[in-house]
């Protein structure tokens, strides 16, 4: 009985990785897509540094779920691959944060300027920013927690930075 409770808390440490793996890819095309949208230079520039900044938390995520796959014969596989559970998670990322490939296209599509791709990073930010908290609540491997808490940081500076453009649109 021990073992399953352990089992679920390793599980529940992957499947919050692979969230953060897609939400950080999905930033990423979001970013690059928006950069090519819109004229202002600077804007741009911080589109790409956004952009990068998630590729590099994607590899970080990457990097952890790779290290704690490798340790996944101790505990139960029949948990760590069911079906429900898997569905489950696949469910939350698709809603979360940034949207899938085919509805990001369309976002983008209706983009008319700087102030559409700086409010939809705000959001995303904001969601990024709860999610990754929440992981680090629940999270139970210290290298997870920490990864969450450190890109947390970084999530929180890309909301400042995205809020200080839009006061100057705004202004």
């Amino acid at each position: 009985m021990g073992g399953s409770v352990m089992d679920s808390k390793i599980f529940n440490d992957l499947e919050a990785l692979k969230i953060a793996i897609t939400i950080e890819e999905r930033g990423e095309k979001f970013y690059r897509r928006s950069a090519e949208k819109v004229d202002d230079e600077f804007v741009k520039a911080l589109l790409i540094k956004l952009a990068e900044d998630e590729n590099d938390h994607r590899d970080t995520f990457h990097k952890l779920y790779n290290e704690f796959l490798a340790q996944k014969d101790q505990f139960n596989d029949d948990y760590l691959y069911d079906q429900e559970v898997s569905a489950y998670f696949n469910a939350i990322a698709d809603s979360l944060i940034f949207p899938n490939d085919e509805e990001q296209a369309r976002m983008i599509e209706g983009i008319t300027g700087i102030d559409d791709v700086i409010k939809i990073g705000i959001q995303a930010e904001k969601d990024s920013i709860l999610l990754y908290t929440q992981m680090v609540i629940s999270s139970n491997l210290p290298e997870a927690k920490d990864a969450f808490r450190r890109l947390l940081r970084e999530e929180k500076k890309h909301l400042i930075d995205l809020q200080r453009i839009a006061s100057s649109i705004s202004s």
